[in-house]
């Protein structure tokens, strides 16, 4: 028997490729050969490759994956290091706001249109309306109800600036669907949107799978012809497994990102070496098709979402190795959405950030050992051009992006990708590193980095025991130069030149009281930052549990008092300088959490026009008497309205008033929160979006607010 197993195990081993280079990732797994197994091949722990990737490794992608799905059964679904979360979506390029008379959204890249939940031409106002619920405040307490269908709501402009709706388009009748992004380019809306499914008994035995992700994710992409809103057509409708990392357009080309991970019908976790065999066997006899993430068109026809042929694994993958994740880069013409190219890697990403020719994908692999986090990033380019992806290279960093906003934190400049990462935390002490690499074959290379041997000075001051417990709460790249914004007491401003990607340095330093979350380069001169206001002098206790589970009482925080915009005098980059600033007093902003909150138009005259949305809580009557009266609270929601008065160092910021999300109407329902609202400025018109209602004003007569629509 002995004997037996040898040569069964020895052919294994030969039909796998050891030591081969040139294998085709395609070629399927012998199941003859598999039945035949007395016991499980020995395979390493599932883990999160940090290598480079490639289509000729010394395993197939059918291999490298099925041993991935197997692995995750036995790992009991208990794997916080690979339970990687995708990012809130970010959203379309306003670059061209200078030219037009109304604005677009706000965005990172010139030429990169994101996905929002509004978009606007000029005339057409369209709002995804999402599963929201919806509150109404009475005596008797809170009640509730939720909208059905998954739908955009179009409004109109008419020609004197007011508006109307206009119709509803129909993207799906079913609840479980939320709209997380809509494109609009020459005529055509397309529509992404994410399908849940949960499952009742996700902590059962049953599907493995489906208890590391409760949820079977789907997702779905609807093209619309909206040339004539009021006779909205749909063209296309494709329905795909997986949910949405994050979406990208270029022209007419839509690139999706999404991530699968495959579920196998009567896979259980195990721990007899019988029954560990009977799920191996289980999962090697299915074939790759059954495994890869499928779409059904809007003819109900099921299709591979990507073919094996044209998936990565890490290059240094052997048939010992496994992960079951897949990421899938789709490209889709939305002009002609039949045309449509996948590639994939067999692999884990968390964010995307893009230009109009590189795709970054890129993930952090956390691991916690000895009383100490180790986390170690990875980052896989790959060249775009219209439906042609190409794999590039792949770098890996030590630290983190952290999850907010983290494709602020790169950018490209020619040759060279820039990058910021975070290592350790507040007690141990942070080490903020900003990175420059450039490809060198299917590598980025790390050619420089910050502080260096040159210069040493960290990101983030330094306190009394020589650690740094300030974490980064804003970054951005501007042209040769990063801003970041670093915070625990005080807000440090650090302008780092870039003039010599080589040999990056601080250069210039501001220390004011509270921090920006977002910046936004408005010129050379002049930089918008958006946070929130504190003071100093007045600190809260922060409960913070040692190792031994003792409470840290030294730990303070300072109180915030509201959110808080900055203007920034950027014109001698040593001297930064905060030169005006507004505070809304117990309030927070969406835009410190989602840039794409925040609408600018350059006005005909010259002034940068600027509004975010606000929102603070607030008692706004007392019911019942004597002992029984109760402050009832609600919200309150207002778009500010910032204009800033020159592009150069003689600017100020001006407070131009607020238009208020005020129902007349008892009967008409409150939104919950304002985190979606968002806004659209059109000359001097205004149109405010919070929930899937919209109040129009005027810029020099804000007051005069009509709505809600």
């Amino acid at each position: 028997m002995f004997y037996k197993r040898l040569i069964i195990l020895a052919f294994f081993m030969l039909f796998f490729g050891c030591g081969s280079s040139d294998l085709d990732t395609s070629v399927d797994v012998d199941v003859n050969v598999i039945n035949e197994l007395t016991e499980v091949p020995p395979l390493n722990s599932l883990s999160m490759s940090l290598n480079p990737l490639s289509k000729n490794a010394q395993t197939t992608f059918e291999q490298h994956i099925k041993n991935g799905i197997y692995l995750r059964s036995q790992d009991n679904m208990i794997n916080e290091t690979l339970a990687l979360s995708p990012q809130p979506i970010p959203i379309e390029a306003s670059a061209d706001s200078s030219t037009k008379n109304f604005s677009s959204t706000n965005s990172q890249e010139v030429g990169v249109a994101e996905g929002d939940r509004i978009k606007y031409d000029g005339q057409y106002l369209f709002i995804a309306n999402n599963q929201y619920d919806f509150y109404t405040f009475t005596e008797e307490g809170i009640s509730g109800d939720e909208q059905n269908k998954t739908s955009v709501r179009v409004m109109r402009r008419k020609s004197d600036g007011t508006i109307e709706a206009h119709t509803d388009i129909i993207i799906n009748e079913s609840k479980a669907n939320d709209i997380n992004g809509l494109y609009l380019n020459n005529g055509t809306l397309a529509v992404l949107s994410s399908i849940y499914s949960y499952t009742d008994d996700v902590f059962t035995s049953n599907i493995v799978a489906d208890q590391f992700f409760p949820m079977k994710e789907k997702f779905n992409l609807t093209i619309v012809d909206v040339n004539d809103p009021l006779n909205a057509a749909v063209t296309s409708s494709f329905t795909a497994d997986g949910y949405v990392i994050n979406s990208r357009r270029v022209g007419n080309v839509l690139y999706i990102i999404s991530s699968y991970s495959p579920t196998v019908d009567g896979l259980s976790y195990v721990e007899s070496d019988e029954d560990k065999l009977a799920n191996y066997k289980l999962i090697n006899n299915l074939t790759i098709e059954q495994i890869l993430p499928k779409y059904t068109d809007i003819n109900g026809i099921e299709q591979p979402l990507v073919s094996a042929s044209n998936c990565y694994i890490p290059e240094n993958a052997t048939e010992k190795d496994g992960f079951d994740g897949i990421v899938t880069l789709t490209a889709i013409d939305i002009s002609n959405p039949e045309n449509m190219v996948s590639a994939c890697i067999n692999s884990q990403a968390s964010g995307l950030y893009a230009t109009p020719a590189s795709i970054y994908l890129y993930g952090t692999d956390y691991q916690y050992a000895d009383g100490q986090n180790a986390e170690t990033s990875i980052i896989h380019k790959f060249s775009v051009d219209s439906l042609n992806i190409n794999y590039q290279a792949s770098a890996t960093l030590q630290g983190r992006f952290n999850w907010q906003m983290s494709n602020l934190r790169f950018s490209e400049q020619q040759s060279f990708l820039r990058v910021v990462t975070t290592s350790g935390d507040r007690r141990q002490g942070f080490k903020h590193q900003l990175n420059v690499l450039t490809q060198n074959g299917n590598e980025l290379s790390l050619i420089a980095q910050l502080p260096n041997d040159v210069n040493s000075k960290p990101i983030g001051k330094v306190n009394g025991d020589g650690i740094v417990q300030e974490d980064i709460k804003a970054v951005r790249f501007y042209e040769n130069n990063a801003y970041i914004v670093t915070f625990l007491v005080t807000d440090p401003l650090y302008v780092i030149s870039l003039t010599d990607n080589t040999a990056p340095k601080i250069i210039g330093e501001l220390e004011i009281p509270g921090y920006s979350a977002y910046l936004h380069p408005i010129s050379d001169s002049l930089l918008l930052g958006i946070g929130q206001n504190v003071d100093a002098n007045r600190l809260a206790p922060v409960i913070d549990i040692n190792d031994d589970g003792s409470v840290n009482a030294d730990d303070s925080s300072p109180i915030i008092e509201g959110a808080k915009v900055s203007l920034f005098d950027i014109s001698d980059l040593t001297n930064p300088q905060e030169i005006s600033s507004l505070v809304y007093e117990n309030s927070y902003t969406p835009v410190e959490h989602d840039y794409h909150a925040l609408t600018y138009l350059l006005s005909e005259t010259g002034e940068h026009r600027f509004s975010l949305p606000i929102e603070r809580w607030a008692t706004t009557r007392i019911i019942g008497e004597g002992d029984q009266r109760y402050n009832v609270w609600s919200p309150e929601n207002f778009l500010a309205l910032i204009e800033v008065s020159s592009s150069d160092a003689s600017a100020t910021l001006i407070d131009k008033g607020k238009v208020k999300a005020e129902n007349n109407n008892n009967d008409k329902y409150n939104y919950i929160s304002g985190w979606n609202d968002r806004a659209v400025l059109h000359n001097n018109d205004i149109y405010y979006v919070h929930g899937n209602d919209v109040w129009r004003s005027d810029w020099q007569n804000p007051d005069q607010t009509t709505g809600p629509f």
